[in-house]
Formats: structure tokens, C-alpha cells, sequence
């Protein structure tokens, strides 16, 4: 039985939940019977069980032991309340090194993405805010992301902290953008960057997913799954805005010929050494089609600008010609390893991390063990005064047996030492 079967079979919320949503059919493989079924698919069955733990319930369930800017295993940002959980998490490195962490916290409607913070590398934690939904009345619902800017952007200072996640209800799915000039302690609706229709993953639905947002050339670009174009089941793609306000046109950044094919999760990186912008996403249907038995494998692009990337050429992490790792993908890139640097990259299914000190080139992929156990969208952080330690960062896993908002911080030159042949997860 698949993640999202045997996920659905023990929740009994998120089956009504999704008859509402979604009408889907399943299989007893959780394959929608005569249409598609992607990571979103399992997505969904998670995150209709809508963030609303109280702030004071959230607050008091943090748990703190590591020395600081050390390196630990698994440290708790905050323990889950009673009947909720973490997933999908999110985060951004302030400029006076404090780190922000931000997830979507799956129970009572509405939905809201409590944020936490550290000042000392992740060893203790405080909860500080919730970025709510102040205009939909649908709530949060799934997918953050966070931003700091690093220069003035429309009305908005140097040092404003962006957020955006996906608000939806049966009516819709909608993009929206907040801010905060305090350092997270307050927030203030700024725009809707994308909007489409209710969440389903039907061939007939047009919902858009997942923004993730960027600072590029004096604007800000919001990447998102997109199943408006009736070309393709669905594509990634980007818009982008010099004031916060007004949003320019849909570009795609990822589409393939064939209709089924649906790329999806973007997460985007720069890679100094070669100066090239890196996109990894999951391709299930894709026009490089798995063949280890994967069925999301993780895809990246390398282009000399973020908002190229649809021509850009197509790659899949093969790791010895013979594993992929799979689903929800994060990159991160560190100048620690060599004079490339080392290119880290995490996936869904599996504990281990992903390593590729050769500028991305796509026969020199290497797996190494990891501490953090597998979860669904782990997130990756490497700390900037410290190259050398890099965060993972998890929350629940398909079949809901790990609910707490986790992280662990290793050394990267350990990591590369830690090469292994033998695939570790899912647990």
C-alpha cells in the first residue's frame, strides 16, 4: 500500500477532507483510478488536516539541549500539540545570523505557519509569531517559504522579512505574500502573487502549488507549480515583481511534451564556482523517465539565470547508474569540499543526502549517510559565517508516525566522508 493509502486508511478527517476537495478515487496502490497521482496527491492527503494548535500550546513545547553553533542530532524546534503536525518546513538566516524557521503545522482549520527562531545555530529555540491568513478567511494552508531583503524592494526596507504559502479552500488556491519589519513578530498582507482554482491534482483542476520565493536583480520571483495551462497537467514557473505590488507575466520554467508529465516542487540555488543558478524538482511522468523504480525522481537545471530555466538542459540525480533519490526536493550549496565547492540535495524518501562536488555534473553524484531521518519536504540550510555546518530540517513523514518540528546540524566535510552505498530510509 502506498504512503497516501495506508495515510488516508489510519485518517479518517483527511478521507472526508479530500471527498470534499478533491472527489479522488483510489486504488488499494493509491493510484487514482483513471487519472494521475503525484507527491502532490500525497501532499494533500496530509495537508488537509489544517494548522490550529494554539500560540501558547505551540510556545511551551519547545525543547532546547545542544551547545551552541555546535554540531547535534536531531534537536527539537517544537514539539507537535495534541492531534497536529509539522511538515514542510521552511527557513532564512537573517543578516544578524538569527535563523527563522517556518512549517506548515497540519490539524484543526484554520491553518497558520507558526515561526520559531534561533541565535545560536539551532541549539536553543523560541516561538515567535504566526503568519496567518488576513484576507481569505481559507487560513494558511500549506507550503511556506521566507525571504529576507537585502536591498530596499518597493516599500519595503532593507532587513523585511517576506513570506508566502499557499491559501486555499474549495473555492481556490491562492499565492499570497506577507511581510514583516519587526524580525518576525508581526505581519502585514502585501499581495497575491498567483492565484488558480481548488486544490485537486485532475487532469480538469487548475490550482497552482508550492511558491518559493527569491531575491534576483532588484526583484522578487515567486517559482510555483502551476496547473493553469491547459498544455500540460503541469509545469513550473516563475513571475516576478520590482515593487511587491504588481506581478508580471507567467513564465515557465520547466514543461514537458508530454501532457501527463508534472514537474513540480522548485527549489533554487546559486552555485558560485560556476556561476550558474541551480532548479531541482520532482518529475514524475517526465520526459527522462526512472528507471530504479522511483517514482518522483529528483531533476535539476543548470542556467546562468534563474529566470532561464526553461531552456535550460534536463538532468536526473543517478547515484552509481542505479539509484535516484525521490520526491520533494531541497539544494543547498556550501564552498566547502573542494574548489567547486560540494552541491547538497535532499529528498523525500530517504535519510541520506545527496552530494556533488564537480559543479553539478551529473555522472559525479555521490550518496552519504545523514543523521535526520527521511520527512516529507525536509528543508536544507547552510550557515553563513559557518560553511561547514549545514542543517536538516524535518517535520512528519507520509505515514504520520514522526509529527515534531526537528533538526539535526553536520559538518559537511563529515558528511562527504560519509559516502555510502546502501540506501538508509524511509523509516
Amino acid at each position: 500500500m502506498s504512503h497516501l493509502a495506508s495515510y488516508i486508511k489510519k485518517n479518517t478527517l483527511v478521507r472526508k477532507r479530500l471527498e470534499v476537495v478533491s472527489n479522488p478515487s483510489f486504488s488499494s496502490t493509491g493510484v487514482r483510478q483513471g487519472r494521475k497521482s503525484t507527491a502532490r496527491m500525497r501532499l494533500l492527503s496530509a495537508l488537509c488536516l489544517a494548522a490550529s494548535a494554539s500560540s501558547a500550546a505551540v510556545a511551551a513545547m519547545v525543547d532546547t539541549k545542544p551547545e551552541a553553533w555546535s554540531t547535534f542530532v536531531r534537536n527539537t524546534i517544537s514539539k507537535a500539540p495534541n492531534a497536529t503536525r509539522f511538515s514542510y518546513p521552511r527557513q532564512v538566516q537573517l543578516s544578524d545570523g538569527t535563523l527563522l524557521v517556518t512549517a506548515s503545522l497540519f490539524g484543526p482549520p484554520p491553518a497558520y505557519f507558526p515561526v520559531f527562531e534561533s541565535k545560536d545555530g539551532g541549539a536553543t529555540w523560541d516561538y515567535i509569531s504566526n503568519i496567518t491568513d488576513q484576507v481569505n478567511g481559507w487560513g494558511m494552508s500549506a507550503q511556506p517559504s521566507l525571504l529576507e531583503l537585502t536591498e530596499k524592494i518597493g516599500d519595503y526596507d532593507v532587513g523585511t522579512i517576506l513570506a508566502s504559502g499557499n491559501s486555499w479552500s474549495s473555492n481556490g488556491t491562492r499565492l499570497d505574500v506577507y511581510a514583516s519589519k519587526d524580525k518576525a513578530r508581526t505581519w502585514e498582507f502585501v499581495s497575491r502573487a498567483v492565484e488558480g482554482g481548488r486544490p485537486s491534482t485532475a487532469d480538469e483542476a487548475d490550482p497552482v502549488w508550492e511558491p518559493f520565493l527569491m531575491l534576483y536583480e532588484h526583484q522578487i520571483v515567486v517559482f510555483y507549480s502551476d496547473q493553469r495551462d491547459p498544455e500540460h497537467s503541469q509545469k513550473l514557473a516563475h513571475q516576478v515583481s520590482s515593487d511587491l505590488k504588481n506581478w508580471g507575466p507567467v513564465v515557465n520554467d520547466v514543461r514537458y511534451d508530454d501532457f501527463k508529465a508534472r514537474p513540480g516542487m522548485t527549489v533554487v540555488e546559486y552555485v558560485p564556482p560556476i556561476n550558474k543558478y541551480m532548479l531541482v524538482y520532482e518529475s514524475p511522468n517526465s520526459a527522462i523517465p526512472s528507471t530504479d523504480g522511483q517514482h518522483y525522481p529528483v531533476h535539476y537545471r543548470l542556467a546562468d539565470s534563474p529566470l532561464l530555466f526553461d531552456s535550460a538542459p534536463d538532468y536526473r540525480i543517478v547515484i552509481n547508474g542505479n539509484f535516484s533519490p525521490n520526491a520533494s526536493p531541497y539544494v543547498v550549496w556550501t564552498p566547502v569540499g573542494g574548489p567547486n565547492g560540494t552541491i547538497i540535495v535532499s529528498d523525500a524518501d530517504y535519510d541520506d543526502l545527496y552530494t556533488n562536488t564537480a559543479g553539478g555534473d551529473p555522472n559525479k553524484w555521490v550518496r552519504n549517510g545523514s543523521p535526520q531521518s527521511a520527512a516529507y519536504a525536509r528543508s536544507l540550510h547552510v550557515f553563513k559565517d559557518r560553511p561547514d555546518n549545514l542543517a536538516i530540517i524535518g517535520g512528519d513523514t507520509f505515514d504520520g508516525s514522526d509529527p515534531d518540528l526537528t533538526l539535526s546540524v553536520v559538518s559537511v566535510n563529515a558528511l562527504l566522508a560519509n559516502e555510502t552505498d546502501v540506501a538508509h530510509g524511509p523509516r
